[in-house]
């Protein structure tokens, strides 16, 4: 599976907004595109993520699995970004 950090702070996004369009807004992208990139990771999980409703959407386990992740692997990127500035300069 690939995802990019783009993608996982998308997904952190949208379901802490509970919302495709509102995710996107804070992504800075297109609705289009935020949802072509969720499709695609869905299909690299091959499991759904989000559940679809007239409301918004609401995670799957698979989902809250991957909310899970995401956040691990952004904060050890962060991690190393701090640790990584110690030497610059």
């Amino acid at each position: 599976m690939r995802f990019d950090l783009v993608d996982l702070r998308l997904f952190l996004h949208v379901a802490e907004a509970a919302s495709i369009t509102r995710g996107a807004e804070r992504s800075n992208l297109a609705l289009a595109s935020a949802s072509e990139r969720i499709l695609k990771m869905e299909w690299l999980a091959v499991s759904a993520l989000l559940e679809r409703g007239q409301r918004g959407v609401f995670l799957t386990p698979a989902g809250r699995a991957f909310v899970h992740q995401s956040r691990l692997v952004l904060q050890q990127m962060e991690h190393m970004r701090g640790e990584l500035c110690e030497y610059a300069g």
